[in-house]
């Protein structure tokens, strides 16, 4: 999923499944993405975060 900011403020979503992509200009479409991405990127770890998770595990330590 890309969501892109258009010139003039507008958002749009490109999806992108094995067959197809799809871009949309709906709001009805798009806000509900933007929705879940803000709330992934507010559950989500810094990235620094993840790197440290990363190393731990790869090196068998929780």
């Amino acid at each position: 999923m890309n969501l892109l900011t258009l010139q003039d403020r507008s958002v749009v979503s490109y999806v992108e499944s094995e067959t197809q992509g799809h871009l949309d200009r709906e709001l009805g479409s798009v806000i509900p993405l933007v929705r879940a991405h803000h709330q992934l990127q507010n559950v989500s770890l810094s990235q620094t975060d993840s790197v440290d998770v990363f190393h731990r595990h790869r090196k068998g330590t929780p």
